[in-house]
Order: structure tokens, then sequence, then C-alpha cells
């Protein structure tokens, strides 16, 4: 079964899918990793991007300038779009790879996908888990992970898609608004469901 993690800005994806992935005994890949890795010199994405801008993201090592990166398609919509373009196709088709690889062997597998349904790409899986926690939350978390102010919390997690109506697309929601051991005692319950539809 190929599982999709899905959820917004600081609801706790990683930490959720960690343990949901000790419980089944699965691998985990990571979209955000996956596309890291496209952007070191000489791979596929750091290609598109040199192609699509020159230098003007690269740094004096030749490396991709991430913060720069990310700073400019926060508040440069053409510049995000074009960057989406490049890397949405190989991160999807490398981990359709990993995927057809593992669950050929009847393995499970975990895929961590923050932007899912902003992609589309939910219908690449078998059970999707929205991980929500309530907005006041994730803007506490932002502000203490990042060291943003509250202003810029809420601007990134308004930028995004609600993660209430992510919630309501996925198969499964786990609550992570509260104390960790809540949220745990839910992803035991969601794991031994899965278990039974394995």
């Amino acid at each position: 079964m190929k599982i999709a993690v899905t959820g917004g800005i600081a609801t706790g994806k990683s930490s959720v899918c960690r343990l949901l992935a000790k419980c089944l005994n699965t691998e985990i890949l990571n979209a955000d990793l996956i596309c890291r890795d496209l952007l070191n010199t000489g791979q596929p994405g750091w290609n598109g991007v040199h192609q699509a801008w020159g230098t003007r993201f690269l740094d004096s090592e030749g490396l991709v300038d991430r913060a720069l990166l990310r700073k400019t398609i926060f508040i440069d919509k053409t510049i995000r779009f074009e960057l989406e373009r490049i890397l949405h196709p190989l991160v999807r088709a490398a981990i359709n790879r990993s995927a057809l690889e593992i669950v050929s062997t009847g393995k499970n597998l975990l895929v961590e996908v923050p932007l899912l349904y902003e992609v589309g790409w939910q219908d690449d899986f078998d059970w999707i888990v929205t991980v929500f926690a309530t907005e006041s939350r994730c803007v506490q978390r932002v502000i203490v992970r990042d060291q943003a102010t509250e202003q810029d919390a809420r601007s990134i997690i308004a930028a995004q898609m609600p993660v209430v109506c992510k919630a309501l697309l996925a198969d499964s929601v786990i609550d992570n608004s509260g104390h960790w051991t809540f949220t745990c005692l839910q992803v035991f319950h969601l794991a031994g469901c899965m278990w039974k539809s394995c």
C-alpha cells in the first residue's frame, strides 16, 4: 500500500510520519528531501534552475542559494510557478520509481508530501492521511521553530491551502493540535486500521 502523509506548515507532518512508519514497519520518502537532492549541482533540478534563470539563484560556488530562492518564490508567483513546473514532475517521477520498487516487494510505503492536493497527486496513493493542527498552534510553532514574527508566520500559513480543506479531502486525519500523547494514540489506532486493510 502506498500511503501519503500531508498537512500544512508546522502541523507536525514529519513527526506523525515517522511514528506511523514505525508502527507499520515501512520506509519513508520525503518529497521535500527529494526536491532538495534534485537541486544539488549537476542534478536535473539544478540544471532546470540554471537554464531558467542563469546564475541568479546560484552562489559563488555554483550551488543553489536555497534561502534566496525560497524568499523569492514567496513574493514572486511567476518564479514560484516556473520553479514548480521544473521540479514537480521530477519529484513525482522519483517518488513513483521508488514506490514501484518498494511496493512490488509486498511492503507498504509512506510518502510525506506537503503539497499533495496543491499539485494534484492524490490519485497516486491508496490512502491519504492529513495531519491537522489549529492555526494558532501552527503560528506558535513557526514562531519558535523559525524565529519568525507572528505576522510572518501567519503570512506563510495563509499562502498555503487551508489545512482544514486537506483534512476534509483525506481518508484519515490525525489531530496534532494538543499533547503528543493524544497524537500518538490516534496514530496507533490508525496503524491498526491500516494493518487490517493490507
